[in-house]
């Protein structure tokens, strides 16, 4: 009984023996490819971190340059306002100048208006006082009074007839 037990022991070892190798084998082969399925996607990600490395490295490097150029740029153009700022107080000042000596002259030729009015009003103030007063060559001569009376009685009796 011992050799039967022992017997169909071995038998049955033998054939877990077998199943064990089998299932091994299995073990192996879906190891095998489990890993180089795990290879295979490691090398992918691998492929993928270095594309993008690059090309955030080519990115950067494009960036750099758009703002060092664009840096460029805004010094230019702060120079040439600077340049505009200064051209435009110049011409701001020759206005100004302009505009000021426009209302010196504009108040000159008021005020040299005003003293000829002035003048001329003084003036015939002045030439109504001799008129009326009979003074200087309005004064009434004299020798020259009949003559002047006679002569126009003579107008007038002509003109009449």
């Amino acid at each position: 009984m011992k050799n039967k037990k022992c017997s169909m022991t071995e038998t049955e070892l033998q054939a877990e023996l077998e199943n064990l190798q089998i299932q091994m084998e299995e073990e192996t082969k879906v190891n095998k490819e489990t890993e180089m399925w795990v290879k295979k996607h490691h090398d992918q990600l691998q492929e993928k971190v270095e594309y993008w490395m690059d090309k955030y490295e080519k990115e950067v490097d494009q960036k750099s340059e758009e703002l060092s150029t664009l840096k460029g740029t805004k010094a230019n153009i702060l120079l040439k306002l600077q340049e505009l700022t200064l051209k435009y107080q110049e011409y701001d000042e020759v206005v100004m100048e302009d505009r000021a000596q426009k209302e010196r002259a504009k108040k000159a030729a008021e005020k040299a208006q005003l003293e000829i009015k002035s003048a001329t009003k003084i003036q015939a103030w002045w030439k109504g006082v001799m008129v009326r007063r009979g003074l200087g060559p309005y004064a009434k001569k004299k020798g020259k009074k009949g003559k002047g009376k006679k002569g126009k009685k003579g107008k007038k009796g002509k003109k009449g007839k």
